[in-house]
């Protein structure tokens, strides 16, 4: 239980932190970039925390060998397994960024195929960026070591204080009259530093007798492998879709349209990223339930957590509707909020779907069943990158945003093997899916009636938080209304 409430004390904090960063920022990177470079920016930025999502796996099965091999007591396997890890890790991580480094210009003259000048300073921009994600990517090995031993307050602390540094280091340095470049040099700075104090702690956390090398086991790899190489496809193919778009609106667009698009993204993702953080914790626990064959345990926390996704995300995305516009006038302006406000009220309609799916995606991980999560995600991501061509030119980035529901296209699949996997039921995901919607919508026209009465953004917004903080509350009160009686009689 202690370690239970840290990580989610820790995570959540680590997120929110780093977010309030972004918003209190964002808008003088825009005034003082520029809306077109701010857009290269963001393509750069993006690239950097792409290490999460080319890792084949290989963080994932960290975290669910090492917690089950603990359960378990075959202790004996998990140096092997790190062994194997950090040296994946590394080969991985040179790969990708001389890749990276390689081809940066020809990734310039995509972004910027009728300007000589910018296209020079994309691929500059891009080979910086290069060397930043080698350092970020190998630090992702120190950080799934502490998440499969339940420490998740310890990369929360250590990726979250990059995050901020870098948002930081960015603004000062932009203020300072600095250009893009050396911006993106103070990111590799950061990532220096972030990757020290990952091997530090790590070398503190793991038990006595388990080192750090590069040996190799054929036998423990060929385990890893059978897992990873799944979770590789899911985790790569979501990357794509959330990296790509921005290099498709650039392309049909131009850039200013990636800002147009990308704030709004940013912001649904940021505000329902504190549900993905938080349920992570539920990884490795799921991997040892399913280790034991306790599937009652199993069943008892995927509905507890759902629960909590189902409320957290109702309020996060009702809130995103409702108050969207009033926050996009208020923290950049009147002229920036009409042209995006639809874009991210459409956005913030498809995570609520989205997020609600992240417990289910950590259950059937937990139970090694990779393939399922892997299967669903090529083909959402499939009828997404078809959606998101057509939509775009069509539609422009509003188009690009509708696209993403496309993504969305397998749950049925999924769903079934939640349920013969897990237990529940799809009928039940159904029920409570159209119990929330409707909840939710019925929330927002309240809103907007409310609404008509405010005489400010502020106003709205204080007002939309005050009654969403009413409903969310009352809704947790009742899901921990036996515990809270027990508790104080």
């Amino acid at each position: 239980m202690k370690n239970i409430q840290r990580n989610i004390a820790f995570s959540g904090l680590g997120y929110i932190l780093p977010l309030l960063a972004s918003l209190a920022t964002i808008p003088l990177m825009i005034k003082y970039m520029g809306e077109d470079t701010y857009g290269l920016y963001i393509i750069c930025i993006s690239l950097i925390g792409f290490m999460t999502f080319v890792d084949l796996g290989i963080g994932q099965s960290i975290v669910k060998y090492v917690s089950q091999y603990e359960a378990t007591g075959e202790s004996v396997k998990i140096k092997p397994i790190l062994d194997i890890a950090l040296m994946m890790y590394v080969v991985l991580g040179v790969s990708i960024a001389a890749l990276v480094a390689f081809f940066s210009l020809s990734l310039g003259k995509l972004i910027y195929n009728d300007d000589a000048l910018k296209t020079v300073m994309a691929g500059h921009a891009l080979s910086i960026t290069a060397l930043a994600f080698l350092l970020s990517y190998i630090n992702q090995f120190f950080l799934n070591v502490f998440k499969a031993y339940h420490r998740f307050d310890i990369p929360a602390v250590i990726q979250n204080s990059a995050n901020i540094a870098g948002i930081v280091s960015a603004t000062i340095l932009l203020l300072l009259g600095y250009d893009l470049l050396v911006i993106l040099w103070g990111y590799v700075i950061i990532q220096v530093i972030a990757l020290t104090a990952g091997y530090h702690f790590c070398k503190k956390i793991l038990p006595q007798g388990v080192g750090l090398g590069l040996s190799f086991n054929s036998h423990i790899f060929a385990e890893m492998l059978s897992f990873s190489i799944y979770t590789f496809v899911s985790n790569f193919l979501g990357g794509v879709v959330s990296r790509l778009d921005k290099f498709i609106i650039g392309a049909i667009l131009g850039t200013e349209a990636v800002t147009y698009y990308q704030i709004p993204y940013t912001i649904a993702q940021m505000a329902n990223g504190i549900i993905q953080v938080l349920s992570q914790i539920t990884f490795p626990r799921f991997s040892e339930l399913s280790s034991l064959n306790d599937t009652v345990g199993r069943l008892a926390l995927y509905k507890y957590s759902m629960l909590l996704v189902f409320i957290a995300s109702m309020g996060i995305n009702v809130a995103l509707i409702s108050a969207g516009g009033a926050f996009l006038e208020l923290w950049i302006s009147p002229e920036f909020s009409l042209k995006s406000t639809l874009t991210l009220q459409i956005i913030a309609f498809y995570f609520f779907f989205q997020s609600n799916t992240v417990v289910a995606y950590w259950a059937l991980q937990g139970s090694g069943n990779a393939k399922v999560t892997a299967l669903s995600s090529f083909m959402g991501t499939v009828a997404y990158l078809v959606g998101i061509y057509f939509l775009t030119q069509y539609y422009g980035y509003n188009g690009a945003a509708m696209s993403l529901f496309l993504l969305l296209t397998p749950m049925p699949y999924f769903y079934l093997w939640v349920e013969r996997n897990v237990g529940h039921k799809f009928s039940e995901y159904l029920l409570l899916t159209g119990l929330f919607v409707v909840s939710g919508l019925l929330v927002i026209l309240t809103l907007w009636k409310i609404h008509s009465y405010l005489s400010s953004d502020l106003l709205i917004i204080l007002v939309d938080g005050l009654v969403l903080t009413g409903v969310v509350g009352g809704a947790l009160l009742y899901l921990f209304r036996e515990k809270l009686r027990l508790r104080f009689g």
